[in-house]
């Protein structure tokens, strides 16, 4: 075989395995057809050493050529289109100052590729009535070309031809050759279009021109106008239809079951309440596997720890309940009994309901509001069993301060598991009380070296849940609140902050005798500013924001309202205490 058909069913033989390539990959694509061919014909400009002018423009009088080509291609997605094209142009330019002119021509083979500019920055539009794309790629060029002096017609040299005396033999020279650049694509009928398009090809020689000189090869625009047809249209599935005593039953769809949820929660309802959350869940004949998740307000306090025949995992103020197998009823309850922190206002809950045979989650939100309790009513709830202790029982009395890590109900968990799992090195003690294993780490005298070293097992050990608890003699106090009664040289003082002057920030909540992680709070309403947290003895009250102005202070407080925080409030610090509580 001769170099130069080598050269020609190279890229050929390239192109078919690409086809046949994506084809294996892409058994279905996006776009409506699987093919296309294209005839397209335009002007050509060589931009070489042998040339008067060097942009478009000028050279349409003497400097321009003429081309054709087709082009046949694959749509591959609705972004990208791979093609195989063949291109014949001539070309010549002049340049007086040296007496030199030239005619050139060529034949292009190319396989490249267009990218659909318009489905990539505006998305896929099968309606769109046109298109802009781009292009590139990789061809081959085999061209003869010769130049002589313009004043006598002397040839001068020439390239691509055999050397003898008649000079009428073909042996063209080669090159290859790398496209780039744009188009659009007009829309005439489902299967026609027609396309304009400008492409500047770089090559690898020097030789377009008939004369090789200075450091740069030449290359040469092909500006064309075109029309494509389409075609190989996917096929619509072919309809067999089976005969009666052979018809499978299908496959049971539930698609136009009715699900629902219904909130039937108590009215009237107000801080530290206990009351029986219920909800009707209408599945219709949806059986298998089901999973509702629910999105509790923050101070909400499950006290069940078994509901209805669900698997139950709480924590985080967020209820999940896991069935292997949903309740055969159409419509069945969930029920359990919360107990309220001080908490009031509309607060939001929500609920997500997955039912494995649909594979979908069914979404339902509704607002509880929760009334004010009195402050007389507040105080009913402290706790009041602390006992006055004699000053040498008092002196007698060991403070420690532990960060506990985990618990669990009704069954324990081995220590080196859940070392393993938080990769944590310290020892890990086990406290056994009233059937729940609660596990902590760590042994300090001081509240505030205690919430450091919570601070740093969740930022390097990711132990989210961790708190702080408090032990007198190696027992463990129900809560942090007991210090006050038993050792109030140990519980946890006012929180101040370290600035001056007067400050501004936004309160969002606060929580008697519990406490939140600040970062759960801005999970739980997608909070972007700062969360602080700030001790106020028995309370944790949790601010966003620091502003040295009430009217910057006053947008995020109408932010925190907007995002359901209706009870959101301002207050002012001086010097980093608090003198100020809206007013109360």
């Amino acid at each position: 075989m001769k170099p130069t058909k080598r050269k020609i069913i190279l890229p050929i033989l390239i192109f078919a395995i690409c086809i046949v390539y994506t084809n294996s990959l892409l058994s279905q694509t996006s776009a409506d057809y699987h093919w296309y061919v294209n005839a397209n014909g335009g002007a050509t400009q060589a931009f070489c050493d042998v040339q008067e002018k060097n942009n478009h423009i000028s050279k349409l009088k003497s400097e321009t050529g003429f081309g054709y080509g087709v082009r046949f291609g694959r749509y591959i997605s609705p972004l990208f289109t791979a093609h195989l094209q063949f291109l014949k142009a001539s070309f010549k330019g002049q340049k007086e100052s040296h007496d030199f002119k030239f005619k050139s021509n060529l034949m292009e083979y190319e396989l490249g590729a267009t990218v659909n500019f318009s489905n990539l920055f505006f998305g896929k539009n099968p309606d769109r009535l046109f298109y802009f794309y781009g292009t590139t790629g990789f061809g081959m060029i085999f061209f003869r070309s010769e130049a002589e002096n313009i004043s006598t017609g002397n040839l001068v040299n020439d390239f691509g031809y055999t050397k003898d005396a008649e000079r009428k033999k073909d042996n063209r020279e080669s090159s290859f050759v790398i496209p780039l650049g744009i188009g659009v694509n007009f829309k005439l009928a489902d299967e026609w279009r027609i396309n304009m398009e400008s492409v500047l090809r770089f090559s690898g020689t020097d030789k377009i021109d008939a004369v090789e000189s200075g450091s740069h090869n030449d290359a040469y625009y092909y500006t064309s106008l075109g029309i494509s047809y389409n075609f190989g249209k996917k096929k619509s599935k072919e309809i067999i239809v089976i005969p009666p005593e052979i018809v499978e039953v299908p496959e049971e769809s539930f698609t136009d079951e009715y699900v629902n949820l219904i909130y039937k929660i108590p009215r009237d309802l107000k801080s530290y309440d206990k009351f029986e959350m219920r909800c009707e869940i209408h599945k219709g004949r949806i059986d298998g596997k089901g999973e509702l998740t629910q999105i509790l307000p923050i101070g909400f306090n499950i006290l069940d720890t078994v509901i209805g025949n669900a698997r139950m995992d709480f924590k985080n103020y967020t209820l999940n309940l896991y069935w292997d197998e949903l309740p055969k009823d159409s419509v069945f309850e969930v029920a359990y009994t919360v107990q309220l922190n001080r908490i009031f206002g509309n607060l939001p809950l929500t609920s997500i309901l997955y039912l494995d045979k649909t594979s979908k989650d069914y979404k339902f939100k509704t607002v509880v509001f929760i009334d004010r309790r009195q402050p007389e009513d507040e105080l009913a709830v402290q706790d009041t069993d602390a006992t006055q202790q004699s000053e040498a029982e008092l002196a007698a009395k060991k403070i420690e301060f532990r960060v506990q890590v985990r618990a669990r109900f009704n069954a324990g968990i081995p220590l080196q598991k859940l070392a393993n799992r938080y990769h944590l090195r310290e020892e890990i003690k086990e406290n056994y009380n009233g059937k729940w294993y609660r596990y902590s780490i760590g042994s300090f005298q001081s509240y505030d070296e205690a919430k450091d070293y919570r601070t740093k097992i969740i930022g390097e050990h990711a132990v989210r849940d961790a708190f702080i608890v408090a032990f007198m003699n190696g027992n463990r106090l129900d809560s942090l609140s007991e210090l006050k009664e038993i050792a109030p040289e140990f519980y946890p003082q006012k929180t101040k902050f370290i600035e001056t002057g007067t400050i501004y920030r936004v309160q969002i909540l606060a929580l008697l005798k519990n406490s939140i992680m600040p970062e759960i709070l801005k999970d739980i309403y997608n909070i972007d500013e700062e969360v602080n947290e700030e001790v106020y003895n028995n309370w944790r009250k949790y601010t966003v924001g620091k502003f040295t102005s009430r009217k910057n202070a006053k947008k995020i407080q109408e932010e925190m309202i907007n995002i359901g925080i209706i009870d959101a409030f301002i207050v002012v610090y001086k010097k980093g205490e608090r003198i100020f509580y809206n007013g109360q």
